[in-house]
């Protein structure tokens, strides 16, 4: 009788910690330049599950705007929310873009927090940066897109 209350009481936790895990949210990103925290936009998500996947994107069409003032070249801290894998980061130059149309830099940054200092950012122009987190949870993942745009002065 023991047996049987010790084994339904192991899968009554398995289930239950699948189903937590299948309900946890995105983790979400929050990112600062110089102490200010930069207001983004959200571009899309990607989720996926055991049995499914699905795919949003948002295409937004006004970004917000940071200007700080900061000596170049500038660090971009990242602070993701549970489950998040990586931060991956690209960066173009919105006054300037590059014959292919490509980005000016891409980044990764391991894990969910970190630091990434952008070479490629100089004062007086204008960069949007897309920032992508993959997430982790024990039967569910995915991807969010987040956007902003940042203009860097000097202090």
């Amino acid at each position: 009788m023991r047996a049987r209350w010790a084994t339904r009481w192991k899968l009554t936790a398995i289930v239950f910690a699948i189903v937590l895990a299948s309900c946890g949210g995105r983790p979400g990103v929050a990112v600062s330049v110089a102490g200010v925290t930069v207001p983004m936009v959200f571009a899309g998500v990607t989720e996926r599950t055991a049995c499914s996947s699905s795919h949003g994107d948002a295409f937004p069409q006004d970004f917000p705007l940071t200007t700080v003032r900061a000596q170049t070249p500038v660090t971009l801290k990242f602070e993701a929310g549970q489950g998040a894998t990586s931060i991956r980061g690209v960066i173009y130059d919105v006054d300037a873009p590059t014959p292919s149309g490509g980005p000016q830099e891409e980044f990764t940054v391991t894990g969910r927090t970190g630091e990434h200092t952008a070479r490629s950012i100089v004062p007086g122009r204008t960069y949007q940066v897309l920032v992508n987190v993959p997430w982790s949870f024990l039967v569910t993942g995915g991807e969010e897109t987040h956007l902003f745009r940042l203009r860097v002065e000097p202090p």
